[in-house]
């Protein structure tokens, strides 16, 4: 793979990482708009406590089409971006032969799996 294609391919990741997660926000807020807003965006309301949010019962909520489950749903695509585009540049190094770079991207993603998976 010359360096041109592999520039590309990291910049189609990371651009379409985004794309995916901005349509995801703009779709759950424009369907909160359109239900009625159950939240503030400016934080929570005096009198009122804020919620810690919660994902475990994500793949339920989207099924039930929950404008919040579909901005948690475009969070989480934004999160796992980068995490694409350094697991996108292990296969680039890969196919590019270089051992090293590969060893230090797998050595990258380890600790940025690590770090969303155990430290919590």
């Amino acid at each position: 793979m010359n360096p041109e294609r592999f520039r590309t391919m990291v910049s189609l990741v990371l651009a379409g990482g985004v794309a995916i997660s901005a349509t995801l926000i703009g779709a759950g807020f424009l369907a909160a708009l359109a239900v009625g807003w159950q939240g503030s965006l400016l934080g929570s309301a005096p009198g009122v406590t804020a919620a810690t949010t919660d994902f475990s019962n994500l793949p339920a909520r989207l099924a039930s089409l929950e404008p919040l489950a579909i901005c948690q749903l475009g969070l989480l695509a934004l999160l796992a971006t980068p995490v694409t585009r350094v697991a996108a540049s292990v296969v680039g190094f890969v196919l590019e032969g270089d051992r090293l770079y590969t060893a230090i991207t797998l050595a990258v993603l380890a600790v940025l799996l690590a770090s969303i998976f155990l430290l919590r």
